[in-house]
């Protein structure tokens, strides 16, 4: 992670907003080890740390229930209660934006007991979480980031990397000026000494989190560019630094994450692309099928019936 050097507590400012999380990420590089443990914990567990007791969460980060009380004070809160009541109005939100009536339980009941239906399982809950913890205003920022910047870079490492490809692929049919940067890319070095603040990258980034991919996030803010990171975590060590953070969770069942979430998202951002920029991405779009049809490129042509 980048951390600045600087003081180790945080200011005892009050909160500016309900939005314990986004403070949480804003000053998270102020932080002792100590006090970013207790922050990750409430950022990954807000329905834990809502309805469970200061005890409870003191004896699952194995630190003195006090340490938390003083962490919260800190922050800007009266006490725990305070933090627990603000953590329960974000549940609540959530809650209120899952009004879902497909039932997964119903709908996967006759996979139930086998390997491939936990995993389906699994990928509708973390598509799911993330619909739910979706920010609108962050979005709407990401997508006018998007269609306004002079050149977008788009970077991913390792097995992220395959969502990467494709956000850059159908961007590229959208509008010009994109750049796809893969972790080991021996050619990223040229293309980005010509970043500058009219310019933007979007990160997707998840666990084990790729090096390269956070190193050109650091060069990106050195430069004055917009960051716009698809993580799983605000404070992840791009998220912290970001200026729009959209949420995607890829925990899975097997030993490799679930890109599912991630997918969804990316897609979603190429919608709002689209439609901001209106007529003038459906001409390049179309344009770009006309000639693909002209190469012959597929099997089936657009209006073809066999």
């Amino acid at each position: 992670m980048a951390i600045r050097r600087g003081a180790a507590k945080l200011a005892p400012e009050p909160v500016s907003s309900g939005d314990v999380i986004e403070e949480l990420r804003r000053r998270y590089d102020l932080l002792t080890q100590s006090q970013k443990r207790i922050a990750t914990y409430i950022v990954e567990h807000s329905q834990a740390v809502a309805f469970s007791t200061v005890d409870q969460m003191a004896a699952k980060l194995d630190v003195n229930p006090s340490t938390i009380v003083r962490f919260t004070y800190r922050l800007g809160l009266n006490g725990f209660p305070d933090l627990q009541e603000r953590m329960r109005e974000l549940v609540r939100g959530q809650l209120s934006r899952t009004g879902d009536p497909i039932n997964e339980s119903h709908v996967a009941a006759h996979l139930e007991g086998t390997s491939f239906g936990a995993s389906l399982s699994h990928d509708w809950q973390n598509l799911h979480r993330a619909i739910s913890s979706v920010d609108s205003e962050a979005f709407s920022r990401g997508v006018s980031i998007l269609a306004r910047a002079r050149r977008i870079y788009v970077v991913a490492g390792f097995s992220t990397f395959p969502v990467g490809h494709y956000f850059a692929l159908i961007l590229d049919r959208l509008r010009s000026d994109i750049s796809l940067l893969a972790a080991n890319d021996a050619f990223a070095t040229s293309r980005l000494v010509e970043m500058n603040a009219e310019d933007c990258v979007i990160a997707f980034t998840f666990p084990r989190y790729a090096a390269a991919t956070h190193r050109i996030v650091l060069w990106a803010k050195e430069n004055k560019a917009k960051v716009i990171a698809v993580t799983d975590s605000p404070i992840s060590a791009v998220g912290q630094i970001a200026d729009v953070v959209l949420l995607a969770a890829t925990s899975g069942t097997g030993m490799q994450n679930s890109l599912t979430a991630p997918m969804a998202i990316a897609n979603a951002l190429l919608n709002g692309v689209a439609a901001a920029k209106g007529a003038a991405a459906l001409e390049r779009y179309s344009r770009h099928d006309r000639l693909m049809n002209r190469w012959d490129a597929f099997l089936l042509k657009l209006g073809g019936t066999d």
